[in-house]
């Protein structure tokens, strides 16, 4: 695995939000970025512990420029 890592840097980038210098791949943050902007991950409230975890997770993804681009080039790959 090292070793792939070492032949492909660009395929994994470190996330500028998430704690523990989190190395995601660029479609992750995409997702993660689009996930988070959905309507209904939008409000926290009373739910199950795992869905408020969840939600939080999202939070610091909302209004991330990177995922945003990203997210956008996505779009463009799909179209």
């Amino acid at each position: 695995m090292d070793q792939w890592l070492a032949d492909h840097p660009d395929f994994l980038i470190d996330c500028p939000h998430q704690p523990g210098n989190l190395r995601i791949t660029r479609d992750a943050c995409a997702k993660r970025h689009a996930t988070a902007n959905e309507p209904r991950w939008a409000n926290i409230g009373a739910e199950p512990f795992h869905i408020f975890v969840f939600k939080m997770n999202l939070v610091p993804c909302r209004k991330c420029e990177l995922g945003a681009s990203l997210a956008r080039e996505a779009k463009i790959k799909a179209a």
